[in-house]
Order: C-alpha cells, then structure tokens, then sequence
C-alpha cells in the first residue's frame, strides 16, 4: 500500500511540472528502487497510476459538470462518460504498471546474485598437470 501511494505522490508531483509520460518516470524509480516481485511491482505502478489519473480525470469532470466526459464517450462510442474517466485510468495504469515492471527488471539485472561458478574440468586440470612434469 505505501508504494502505492508513494508512485501516486511522485507523480502527482512529477505531472505538475512534467509531461504527462513523466508518471512513466515515477513508476519506473519506485520499481527499481524497492525489492519485489515482478506482479507486485507491476500492480504497485498500475494500482498508482489508475488511481491518480481516474481521480484527477475524476476531479476535472465534476468542475465542468461531466461535459468533456460525456462528449469524449460520444466521440468514442461509449454509454456513459464514467467510462472515459475508467479508461483515462486504465491507459495510465498500463505506463504505470510496465514502468514499474522495467525498473523491477533492471534492479534484478544490475543486483543479480552470481549463482554460476565457472570451474576447470578435471581431465584439464590433470593435462596441465601432465605437461609440468614433461
């Protein structure tokens, strides 16, 4: 729950100066920056994104009285203009969500754990042995 509200928060903050991708951005740190699992880290980014821009397009659509929502689900052919604030959302969860997957992938690959020991085979070791004595 705390990255959760920490990805929202950075990129609340990264969008007032930024572009709208910077929510990108926020994700991505908060997916290499803490340890876990790759469906946790996308659903941090994707619960935190879909929650910020639902709530700000939210927001914005009850100060103009629900007008731009119900004109964007004429244009996109939707019943209602809950829906385009629901798939205003759904985009941004889905940059959240792979960012946060791509920092995960990066913190794996920049702090992997050398698991393979590369050792000489016997039969070379007896060889280099073999021609010392010769």
């Amino acid at each position: 729950m705390m990255k959760i509200l920490l990805t929202a928060v950075i990129a609340l903050l990264f969008q007032l100066v930024l572009p709208w991708w910077s929510v990108a951005v926020a994700a991505f740190l908060i997916g290499i920056g803490f340890n876990q699992t790759g469906f946790k880290s996308f659903l941090n980014g994707f619960l935190g994104i879909f929650g910020l821009w639902t709530l700000l397009a939210l927001g914005i659509s009850v100060f103009n009285s629900m007008i731009l929502a119900e004109r964007l689900a004429v244009l996109f052919t939707l019943p209602h203009g809950l829906l385009t604030i629901l798939v205003t959302g759904l985009i941004g969860g889905l940059v959240g969500g792979f960012s946060a997957l791509t920092g995960n992938r990066l913190r794996e690959i920049m702090f992997k754990k050398n698991d393979i020991v590369v050792e000489e085979p016997a039969s070379f070791k007896e060889i280099s042995e073999v021609e010392r004595i010769s």
